[in-house]
């Protein structure tokens, strides 16, 4: 008998049931295409076998879960069913629960189904693409950049709102001794959205390019056109929601002795569209400091490196920002991650983060490699980084 197995049935159950949801679930795949194909033959075989009439008394629950996902009580009733079996019969079920676990072992997505996530509770309706501006918290100044990459992907306003909650939440924080400076830099053909976002950032930068995102130099824009050097920058995505102490807890940890950059964060979690809904509501303006991980439902990612980052500028000034060289998705926050392991420490701690919803077009494995082309570790900027008119003179 191998030791690398969950032997607790009440374990052996909720990881069957969990890779259930994560084959069927299409926020699961949209939580990281990549990962979710990679573990896509073992979930289908789990599939198979969990529903087969014949062999399964507790079939009937596991199609329910593959039909409905979804569905917080088909979730709890498989597991319900399957631990007594579990429990009577471990050599009979071995198949099925080594299955979940080397399901489990393999991919980097986990699903995540809080305790007070009921089975009764509405659809929730769409948040509106607006926002009311809350009062800032202090004043801006230079101990931090919080620089927020942008573009309006269109379809249902979904990201327009995340950025809206997201800075928010962002003006909504503890006091920051030397104060903090946010900054959203749009790229795009004109400058859509101005009008809803500079309100809510103490700086609006307009990067003109109507092709293919490029975070990376999007990002260095940030930083090279602030009218503040902050001593440390953080680069936050536009779809996450911070906590009221994220960023005072954030700098305290640069006074650690030989942080030069770190993941606040080791896993983090991608919320539902119902998740994210209440999530924006629950931090808006006037509401709770954080969010209470047993009132969400969505998918863990694993160890993600992309999101948010921070490190100091000096560090930011001589790795030379990130690679610009990358368009498009993929590849750019792994180089930086690799540059900052390699030009200082980079730490990591386990913020409690999540990611609000947004439809995606998942990408098959082919599509994510597009950027495989390009060395980790190459960049050597030949001229000014985050220049604004990149994309005019070429």
């Amino acid at each position: 008998m191998s030791w690398l197995r969950v032997t607790d049935p009440s374990a052996a159950a909720r990881l069957v049931a969990d890779s259930l949801v994560i084959h069927a679930d299409p926020h699961a795949r949209a939580t990281n295409p990549y990962h979710w194909y990679r573990t896509q033959p073992l979930t289908e075989r789990l599939a198979r076998l969990a529903g087969d009439e014949d062999a399964a008394p507790f079939a009937p629950a596991a199609r329910r879960l593959l039909a409905a996902p979804e569905r917080p009580e088909h979730h709890r009733a498989l597991v319900a069913a399957l631990i007594p079996m579990i429990e009577k019969f471990p050599e009979r079920m071995r198949p099925l629960t080594d299955l979940a676990w080397q399901t489990t072992q393999r991919g980097r997505i986990g699903h995540h189904l809080g305790a007070a996530v009921g089975p009764d509770a509405p659809p929730a309706p769409s948040a509106p693409a607006t926002a009311p501006v809350p009062e800032r918290t202090g004043v801006p100044g230079p101990a931090a950049q919080l620089v927020v990459p942008f573009r309006d992907g269109g379809g249902g306003g979904e990201r327009l709102r995340n950025l809206l909650a997201c800075l928010a939440a962002l003006r909504d924080q503890d006091e920051v001794p030397g104060g903090y400076t946010v900054t959203v830099v749009e790229a795009d053909r004109e400058p859509r959205r101005r009008e809803l976002i500079a309100p809510l950032a103490d700086e609006y930068l307009f990067a003109p390019h109507p092709g293919a995102f490029n975070k990376a130099w999007v990002v260095n824009a940030g930083v090279a056109n602030s009218a503040v050097r902050a001593e440390t920058v953080c680069v936050f995505d536009a779809d996450l929601l911070p906590d009221r102490g994220f960023v005072a807890r954030s700098l305290a940890r640069f006074r650690e002795p030989g942080v030069g950059a770190f993941l606040p964060y080791r896993d983090m979690l991608y919320l539902d569209e119902g998740s994210s809904v209440r999530a924006v509501r629950t931090r808006g303006p006037g509401g709770e400091p954080a969010l209470d991980p047993a009132a969400l439902r969505g998918f863990w990612m694993r160890r993600p490196v992309g999101g948010c980052v921070w490190l100091t500028r000096e560090v930011f000034d001589r790795i030379g920002g990130m690679d610009e060289r990358y368009e498009n998705w993929g590849g750019e926050d792994v180089d930086l991650v690799l540059r900052l392991q390699s030009a200082t420490a980079l730490y990591a701690y386990d913020d409690f983060m999540v990611h609000l919803h947004h439809p995606v077009r998942p990408l098959r494995p082919e599509e994510a490699r597009q950027n495989d082309e390009i060395p980790y570790m190459t960049w050597k900027p030949a001229g000014p980084i985050g220049r604004l008119d990149r994309y005019l003179v070429e």
